[in-house]
């Protein structure tokens, strides 16, 4: 296959190599004739409209580079990519999968195992190009065995979106079995809303982040990839796109996440949000979990052996707002966690109830944590909520396990 290095990858290189070979074994009465060399070919430069129409790239194996790339380049047709093809980017190139004028614009590029397909930058510089943005719901737009480098430098639009590989809103992309690495920025970025998003068997190394996405997406961000070896190695959260409206697992991964403050500050759940154990979610500043009444849900449920974690990215107390719970829903639960540095605007803080939320809470420690551990609501008339379950080893390290406001 052709990679970063040059290598035989066709049969007919294979046969050439062999005659070659066998010339060199010949008697010493063709010692005297001329070596026969190996011509390859140059690549193709690419003209900044050609993807304004169907185009197929093919691989050429007499070519260590197939394709260059000079410029931003607008896909506005139908585009397939055949395996073992190599396309380099120019300082600040890039593609741009666009549906905006046309519904045709769509990028395949399904390589194989042997024969991946390579997006990299004439230099093996991060950030050298801009990488790959999809504003296209084709179903086409795939890459499957490809190898995104040397990406994420300048952003693709005046909202300063950056990423090797970036999903904008209402945009569609499977990704598997790929490489993403050397990004400036992340690996992937997909903060907007209404995409669909499938991502298996990726690994997504040595970048400035391997991913942030939007809440809404957490579904992909699934335990067949892998996240670590970056220079900071969290899957960020961007809580300002997508709620999470459908049944959402939040997977275990090799690396923890981390909840991007800004604007928005509440991660806000209105259907069942699974979280596995060991899962480890740093939150910014002033960012909360909240389970919406009409139809959230929380089943965060660890193990003795692999606690969930909610932390703050400031390791002191108040540095994020907590666990809001405005549900009664039946799956309610909170379990074998440990629940770090939350109480900002204590009590309405770390774990909080509205009235007659229900949560069953067990097996929970708080650590350096301000205010009370959970604080809920009542009703006129009643002592506690009828739809809290504390179980056992339920504890704060430095105040109150319970407190009614």
């Amino acid at each position: 296959m052709k990679s970063n290095y040059l290598k035989i990858n066709n049969i007919k290189h294979f046969f050439l190599l062999f005659i070659l070979l066998g010339l060199g074994a010949c008697t010493s009465d063709d010692e005297g004739s001329d070596p026969i060399v190996e011509q390859f070919n140059d690549p193709i430069v690419l003209d900044c409209n050609f993807f304004k129409e169907a185009r197929v790239l093919t691989d050429d194996p007499y070519a260590p580079v197939d394709y260059i790339v000079t410029c931003r380049m607008h896909i506005t047709a139908p585009i397939k990519i055949e395996p073992g093809v190599v396309i380099e980017f120019e300082e600040d190139a890039g593609l741009e999968t666009d549906d905006f004028h046309t519904a045709d614009g769509s990028l395949s590029a399904v390589g194989t195992a042997e024969k991946p397909i390579i997006f990299r930058g004439t230099q093996n510089n991060k950030g050298w190009w801009r990488g790959i943005m999809f504003d296209s719901n084709s179903t086409l737009n795939e890459l499957t065995h490809t190898q995104v480098l040397d990406a994420g430098g300048k952003p693709f639009n005046s909202n300063g979106d950056k990423g090797a590989v970036h999903v904008y809103a209402n945009s569609r992309l499977k990704m598997t079995n790929s490489l993403i690495s050397n990004s400036e920025s992340y690996g992937l970025n997909a903060t907007y809303t209404s995409s669909t998003l499938t991502l298996e068997n990726n690994r997504f190394t040595n970048n400035n982040a391997p991913a942030v996405v939007n809440p809404g997406y957490l579904n992909a961000i699934n335990n067949t990839n892998l996240y670590s070896g970056n220079t900071s190695d969290f899957v960020f959260i961007d809580p300002y796109g997508e709620e999470i409206k459908t049944p959402t697992t939040w997977y275990k991964i090799d690396v923890p996440y981390s909840v991007i403050s800004n604007a928005i500050k509440n991660i806000r759940v209105r259907d069942i949000l699974t979280i596995q154990p060991g899962v480890v979610i740093e939150f910014g500043a002033e960012t909360q979990l909240l389970i919406y009444e009409d139809g959230g849900g929380i089943k965060a449920i660890g193990t003795a052996a692999e606690p969930i974690i909610f932390t703050g990215v400031s390791k002191v107390p108040k540095a994020w707002r907590g666990i809001n719970i405005s549900s009664e829903h039946a799956v309610n639960e909170i379990a074998y966690a440990e629940i770090q540095y939350s109480g900002l605007n204590a009590p309405q803080g770390n774990v909080w109830l509205w009235y007659e939320s229900l949560l069953n809470i067990h097996n929970v420690k708080f650590t350096n944590i301000s205010g009370c551990g959970i604080n809920y609501r009542v009703l006129t008339g009643q002592g506690s909520n009828p739809n809290l379950t504390i179980g056992e080893n339920v504890t704060v390290d430095n105040g109150c396990v319970t407190n009614v406001w």
